[in-house]
């Protein structure tokens, strides 16, 4: 499992009305133990999100070729331990709303890291 980083890009702002805290995961190593309920939204020309069709939570976000696909990056708020995570770094600051700061001293990226 990758760190946490906190998203601020305009498509994680659109969907969850504020930033997006996710962990990157190893496509290789990821398995979901019940797909049933998992709804994959083509947000992009690029990349879908995933979510619950039962209760709408945002659960993940990936590339949408398989072929290119390295990883997933699975949402914290789906997480039922997060005493296991820290948050690493925030991407895409230079699309952040304007109506909050970024207060702490970790590394921020104007883009993607």
């Amino acid at each position: 499992m990758g760190p946490m980083i906190a998203c601020h890009c305009s498509q994680c702002n659109r969907s969850s009305s504020h930033i997006v805290a996710a962990v990157n995961v190893a496509e290789i190593g990821l398995s979901w133990t019940r797909t049933d309920h998992i709804i994959w939204y083509a947000s992009s020309d690029f990349a879908e999100r995933g979510f619950c069709g039962r209760c709408g939570s945002q659960m993940a976000w990936r590339q949408s070729d398989p072929v290119i696909r390295k990883g997933t990056s699975l949402m914290v708020g789906s997480f039922d331990d997060k005493d296991i995570l820290t948050l690493e770094r925030h991407i895409y600051v230079a699309h952040k709303a304007p109506y909050y700061d970024i207060t702490d001293d970790l590394p921020q990226y104007p883009h993607s890291d």
